[in-house]
């Protein structure tokens, strides 16, 4: 085998199994920069007395993980008060330069979102019908440093005028 096959297919392999390709940097790679929701995350918190919730205490853990390909964030949500599971997809696409946030839930509708990233804020909104009106729902992901993130979400009767704080909850990452 000639050097040049030797060196063409080494690079081939290098090229197939990654040796010595970066994984690309969150300042030239959007999608990269949901690596920042990877790990296990222990959350406390609070769900306030309101006209849309009733007060509780939240905690409970969610484990986030690349998909293979790194496309995608992949993260299952359990909360013990009430108990609940839910399946969360975050991604980026190339083509809409946008992050879309994707909810799965047992017991409601599922839901997507564009999602908006300006430094350490995620902030995700939509609408929801509630009793003949429509509710906006703003959800916002602060990450206080990479191992802690506070999330609150709010609602609005009103077209966005005037907001309610319905949950907070602090987030600190395990592993």
């Amino acid at each position: 085998m000639s050097s040049k096959s030797t060196v063409l297919l080494t690079l081939a392999f290098a090229a197939l199994i990654g040796i010595g390709i970066a994984d690309p940097s969150p300042a030239s790679d959007p999608s990269a920069k949901l690596g920042i929701w990877f790990g296990r995350w222990n959350f406390s918190g609070q769900i306030y007395q309101t006209k849309y919730s009733n007060a509780h205490p939240d905690t409970g853990v969610a484990d986030c993980t690349w998909t293979v390909n790194k496309g995608y964030v992949l993260c299952d949500y359990f909360s013990d008060n009430p108990p609940h599971d839910d399946l969360a997809v975050i991604s980026y696409s190339r083509a809409a330069k946008a992050y879309t946030l994707v909810q799965i839930h047992k017991d409601r509708p599922s839901s997507s979102e564009t999602m908006t990233q300006n430094e350490n804020t995620w902030i995700t909104s939509r609408n929801v019908p509630d009793k003949g009106r429509t509710l906006g729902v703003r959800t916002t992901f602060v990450f206080v440093t990479p191992e802690k993130q506070t999330t609150t979400v709010q609602l609005s009767a009103d077209k966005g005028k005037t907001w309610t704080t319905t949950v907070r909850v602090t987030a600190v990452k395990s592993a």
